[in-house]
């Protein structure tokens, strides 16, 4: 009798050879997991097939076809695996035999897996042979090295090797690792947890309940060992575990209710040299498994404490990572510390960040008041018994008490301020520190920076710490990543280490200061981008570096879901979700006001005095000349389709969703900004729902989409469409008012369905408007008003206490599921992306990409250059995977019903009906580490669509793979190698570097022509990847000529939350590209800009025209300005940041016209109100947008007045003066 075991299990693999080789009758054979190349050879050699596997159902090729081979032989064979209830996984054997089996497997341990064998030989082979039946082993149990009694004996545990006066760490790890028995980490990580002074409670579980053995759940256990008569003895949770505990039966209420932190500590699959070596770190599935996974449990990332190697034997066990260990150890202890400690004992840093590091951008957080928010939060703290000296009374007070002291601008800062500062590190401090970090680091730092302690902020050999002493706090800036110091670095180093002052600032706080934990402010900084592992760090990478064992509680913005999951994964951050800044529509205002106000004239003059046109339509066009529209709408021959285009594009604006403020951290909108909040809300459609605002629309008769974009026809009533619209707006608007006089309340939820608009309403438009009410009344607004959550969570977290974990995104087109804030938010398996919905809109994006190219040059695009961000596609399930996928002409396979991406398969052209066009992904570093799956499927679709055996004019990838591969040759390159550079479609930054460079370089002004632009984005760009995620090695040559073939360049946005000129990065990566397709062909691209931030209809806009949309709707929109005003410093930075991302932008991709920069200089600069309300705010911001201007004047982007010029130059050169006695002054 001879059984044939195939697992994917290293235990099961473990046990079975062991029991192999005590047993002769019958023979174990324990075969390759990963495919086998004759099943008839395989079927000759065993007589039963067992496949005992860890996955969902046949959910992987070599299950499939082993299935399939085994099924139609009707050869024995039993798979035992999860989730299998719809697959074919036995012949043979009856469902008592399936349940049997499934109790030797689920009970586990080396008796169980020789007796399964044994009872197997019996069953099928007619062996004379004693199998004793299924014995269940301990489910769950503690594990010490020293501790010998009965594994379930917690009380005799607790009493041997618990202190009740010291920190306590529970550690929970997997059953199946105590049944192996190898405790080689675990042994330790319990020493080293008890070497830094704290007890070990070490249990290992099941994840999750099997309900065919009735095993026990993790909570059991943790509820047995770590709550001893009901009360919580531990202070902190290690948990090595994989996936996610909720997902296995772990209800979120409980982890709520024990209320202790996780840090999620990664055992390594992959070998421990291949661990040190790769800059990924982990690999993709780890990625899915050991990080993104357990963030659905409200995990903080930790480090790993284990790697694989091969015992004497040459089996594969664990061997621990000692100084990881270590490691852990330590963020242990600072957690538990966090619990233990009185708030009045506790010194805590508030780290503002500050980019670009000048006193105008202090606190430089996206969509965040970052001082009042601070302010709030230093409020909150003194009540809960922190030691402040002193809460300023406003945020400009704040800024005055921070600007007087030293900060990283050093273009103002005194020689007084630097003497004064109230941190210094001293050069024998830092050489201390530095002499203990690891050879690599000293080598590069070195290199990068000159010997230890470097000259960047070295103040006759002291490194300047910059910050203000407030009581127990620390309240300073993040120091400059250094490219500011050398932006030579951005061309010959885009992984350059940071600065020493940079790593010796972390060390001032962490081991000089001794700051218990610290507290980023906002989104976003850089220590989480710092060069190193993508995921699972070492101690030579930088983040791990810099923030060594520190807890780090990091406020952060819901919507910008990839940059939190990079704080959550390299920079250890416990999250806390912040709500978006106030929104509303643009409205109509000032010039398109009255523009709008002549083509409504025009209309009904058209419809009622045809032959007498003439003066409403020089009226029209006097107030499109005043709105600058010569450039965008052509009149042409027909007047009255040139007043529809304008009429349309004024509507467009007006419903434009736009800022109007910024969030204040813990404050709840309220009053009429709750009301234009839930608007934004109800104005989208959420899952499958009508949104209000249609189903208003639909009961006045009119199709919403209509009304928005053929604004320039009539109603019945003679109004005309666009007009209409407003009223809907206003209807929609007058409901929500009433249910805000009533509370909110259910009641009035229910006195709402009788007001005239809906009480008129037929039946199931009435069921949709109660829906739509009640959601208004139960979700939404209770969720905002939880929005103090913000404060009350980062306190929580400053005690050491388990922070909730949400999901992640933006609230106006995720829905309400993303709130409240205040929470420690998590983003999507990245096996899962593209996701069914997300594939429909990509379809869409790709299908209005080539019609608009079709519009534009007649002809379709053959090469697309498309930006790829992490956070996007999280936000959208991945819908720029998915245009990528359609344009190239293949679709996704999920499988059920996980919906995870199973594989792709070409789309015939016939159903295509168009060619394969070629695509270029330019991923972002985050995008490489948080979805590396969608890099092998990317991959994986360029090499099925490159070997078709189709024609040029069908299949532009092979075409030009086939050129670019001739090419190559003929510059001498192997046929081989040629091959497979001319197929690379993926492209990004070096390994362990991130960003584009481009916002650094053009801030720097360090450059001089578009040259200078493309070759800094080549560098940061120009690394091939292939299908394992993994650098191919940094080729410019292909990725220049990529470029240089692009027709297209388009990057999508799935929110009007953030836009394109909110950060440098939109213009860094997509401007980037379109500067460098301009550099190295001498004309620009045709480049667009997806919108699917309203699903119901998804849009594709030319970049110029979405600058041009955002200057007039909502840069030049009093809303908006006053909205930032009501801000101060906050308002005036993010204002002076709007200006300097409009002119980068103009920088690389020529978006900016002469009026534009006038309007900026208008309404933001010389305006005397303005200049005297940024004057008392904050002067370094107007300083930067004056010297802004003049840049662009200087640059020859803009065409100033000399009237004008005179006038910049003086307030220039007035405030810096200034701001230099200022500085002189403040001590």
């Amino acid at each position: 009798m001879k059984i044939a075991v195939y697992t994917n299990i290293l235990r099961v693999r473990v046990l079975a050879r062991r029991c192999a080789a005590q047993l002769k009758d019958p023979a174990v054979s324990v075969c390759p997991a990963d495919g086998v190349a004759d099943w008839e050879q395989v079927r000759a050699e065993a007589d039963l097939h067992l496949f005992l596997w860890m996955g969902t159902g046949l959910d992987n090729a070599f299950l499939k076809k082993a299935s399939h081979f085994l099924q139609q032989r009707r050869i024995p064979h039993l798979i035992v695996v999860d989730n299998a209830e719809h697959d074919k996984v036995s012949c043979g054997f009856s469902e008592e035999q399936i349940q049997t089996a499934w109790s030797y497997f689920r009970y586990d341990g080396e008796e169980n897996m020789r007796n399964l064998f044994l009872w197997l030989g019996a069953l099928f082979g007619g062996l004379s042979v004693q199998a004793e039946p299924p014995v269940p082993l301990a489910w769950n149990g503690v594990y010490h090295p020293d501790w010998v009694g009965n594994p379930e004996d917690a009380a005799g545990y607790l009493a041997a090797h618990y202190d009740a006066g010291r920190p306590t760490v529970g550690v929970i790890f997997y059953r199946s690792e105590w049944i192996t028995g190898d405790f080689t980490y675990h042994a330790a990580l319990v020493r080293a947890i008890e070497a830094a002074g704290m007890n070990a409670i070490a249990v290992f579980s099941n994840s999750y309940r099997d309900e065919r053995v009735e095993s026990p759940t993790l909570m059991e256990a943790i509820e047995k060992y770590f709550c001893p008569r009901g009360q919580c003895i531990v202070d902190v949770i290690v948990s090595t575990m994989k996936f996610s505990i909720k997902a296995g039966g772990t209800r979120i209420e409980d982890l709520c209710e024990l209320g202790v932190p996780i840090l999620e500590a990664y055992t390594v699959l992959a070998p421990k040299e291949e661990w040190e070596r790769s800059p990924a770190g982990l690999d993709p599935m780890e990625v899915s498994m050991s990080v993104a996974m357990p963030e659905f449990d409200g995990v903080i990332h930790a480090v790993p404490l284990a790697a694989k190697v091969r015992d004497e034997s040459g089996e594969v066990c664990y061997a621990s990572l000692e100084e990881r260990m270590a490691r852990i150890a330590a963020k242990a202890r600072k957690w538990t510390a966090l619990r233990r400690k009185s708030n009045a004992e506790k010194k805590i840093t508030v780290i503002f960040h500050n980019y670009p590091p000048t006193n105008a951008n202090i606190g430089s957080a996206a969509g965040l008041d970052s001082p009042e928010s601070v302010l709030c939060l230093l409020t909150a703290m003194r009540a809960a018994g922190y030691v402040i000296d002193e809460i300023p009374e406003s945020s400009k007070a704040f800024m005055k008490l921070l600007t007087d002291h030293a900060t990283n601008d050093r273009r103002f800062m005194s020689a007084q301020q630097a003497r004064d500062a109230d941190g210094h590190l001293t050069a024998e401090q830092y050489r201390a520190f530095f002499k203990e970090l690891p050879d690599r680091v000293r080598a590069q730092l070195e290199k990068d920076w000159g010997d230890a302690p470097g000259d960047v902020f070295n103040y006759d050999g002291t490194l300047l710490i910059p910050g203000t002493l407030n009581g127990n706090l620390f309240i300073t800036v993040q120091p400059p990543r250094g490219f500011g110091e050398d932006p030579g670095k951005l061309l010959h180093s885009p992984d350059a280490a940071p600065t020493h002052h940079y790593i010796g600032y972390y060390h001032w706080l962490r081991d000089i200061w001794k700051a218990d934990a610290i507290i980023h402010v906002g989104t976003h900084g850089s220590l989480e981008w710092l060069p190193g592992k993508g995921t699972g760090l070492s101690n030579a990478c930088y983040p791990d570096v810099s923030l060594g064992d520190l807890p780090d509680i990091y406020p952060y913005w819901i919507t910008i879901v990839g940059e939190g999951l990079q704080a959550k994964r390299r920079g250890a951050a416990c999250l806390i979700s912040h709500l978006s800044p106030p929104m509303e529509l643009a409205g109509g205002f000032e010039e398109l006001g009255e523009l709008e106000q002549a083509l409504d004239e025009y209309v009904h003059f058209r419809a009622s005095q045809a032959d007498n046109l003439e003066a409403a339509e020089a009226l029209v066009r006097e107030k499109a000349a005043a709105c600058h529209f010569e450039d965008e709408i052509d009149e042409g021959e027909d007047f009255s389709d040139y007043a529809a285009a304008l009429h349309n594009y004024v509507t467009d604006i007006k419903n434009m969703q736009i800022r109007t403020g910024l969030h204040i951290l813990g404050r709840a909108p309220e009053g009429e900004r709750l009301i234009d909040f839930v608007c934004a809300l109800v104005r989208m459609e959420h899952g499958g729902e009508d949104s209000l605002v249609r189903l208003i629309a639909a009961q006045a008769g009119y199709d919403y989409e209509e009304l928005l974009t053929h604004s320039e026809r009539m109603t019945a009533d003679g109004m005309t469409y666009g007009r209409k619209l407003d009223a809907i707006e206003s209807e929609m608007r007058a409901i929500i008012a009433f249910l805000a006089e009533r509370d909110y309340t259910t009641e009035a939820a229910e006195a709402a369905m009788a007001l005239p608009v809906i009480a008129t309403a037929p039946a199931e438009s009435r069921a949709a408007f109660s829906h739509a009410l009640r959601e208004i009344t139960e979700n939404i607004v209770p969720r905002l008003q939880k929005t103090e959550q913000e404060i009350t969570g980062t306190l929580r977290a400053l005690t050491g206490r388990y922070i909730e974990p949400s999901t992640a995104g933006a609230p106006t087109t995720n829905g309400t599921d993303v709130l409240p804030t205040g929470r420690n938010f998590y983003g999507l398996d990245p096996r899962c992306m593209p996701t069914p919905a997300a594939w429909e809109y990509g379809r869409q994006l790709g299908d209005a990409l080539i019609e608009q190219y079709i519009s534009d040059e007649g002809r379709y695009p053959e090469a697309v250059g498309i930006v790829f961000w992490a956070g996007s596609n999280m936000r959208s399930h991945g819908q720029c995977i998915a245009e990528l996928f359609y344009l190239m002409g293949v679709r996704p396979v999920w499988r059920r019903p996980s919906q995870r991406v199973a594989g792709l398969e070409i789309i015939p052209l016939a159903e295509l009906k168009r060619p394969r066009i070629d695509v270029t992904a330019r991923i972002s570093g985050l995008f490489r580490d948080a979805v590396p799956n969608a890099v092998h499927w990317v991959d994986e679709a360029v090499r099925m669509v490159r070997d078709l055996d189709e024609s040029d004019e069908e299949n532009y990838v092979r075409k030009h793979v086939l050129a670019d591969a001739t090419w190559l040759e003929e510059q001498g390159e192997a046929r081989e190698s040629a091959w497979a550079r001319a197929s690379v479609r993926i492209f990004g930054d070096p390994p362990g570097a991130y960003g584009a460079g481009i916002g650094d370089l053009l801030e720097s002004k360090a450059w001089e022509t578009l040259d200078d632009l493309a070759a800094v984005y080549t560098r940061f760009s120009g690394t091939a990847y292939g299908g394992d995620g993994l650098a191919r090695g940094y080729d410019p040559e292909v990725f220049q000529r990529r470029m240089a073939g692009l027709d297209v360049t388009v990057k999508n946005e799935d929110t009007r939350e953030t836009h394109m000129f909110s950060s440098d990065d939109y213009n860094a990566y997509h401007g980037g590209m379109i500067a460098t397709v301009r550099a190295l062909t001498g004309k620009a691209p045709r480049s667009y800009t997806g919108d699917s931030s309203d699903r119901q209809r998804i849009v594709l806009r030319s970049v110029d025209e979405e600058a041009a949309r955002l200057f007039r709707g909502e840069a030049m929109n009093p809303k908006f300005i006053e909205g930032m005003k009501a801000h101060g410093y906050k308002g005036a930075s993010d204002l002076a940041n709007y200006l300097a991302h409009s002119y980068q932008w103009d920088a690389t991709s020529a978006v900016m016209k002469d009026w534009m920069y006038e309007g900026y200089a208008r309404k933001y600069v010389l305006d005397a109100g303005m200049q005297e309300w940024m004057q008392d705010v904050n002067p370094w911001a107007l300083h930067r947008m004056a010297e802004t201007l003049l840049e662009a004047q200087q640059r020859g982007f803009w065409n100033a007045s000399e009237e004008t010029l005179a006038e910049l130059r003086s307030l220039y050169l007035s405030i810096e003066g200034d701001l230099e006695e200022r500085a002189e002054g403040a001590q």
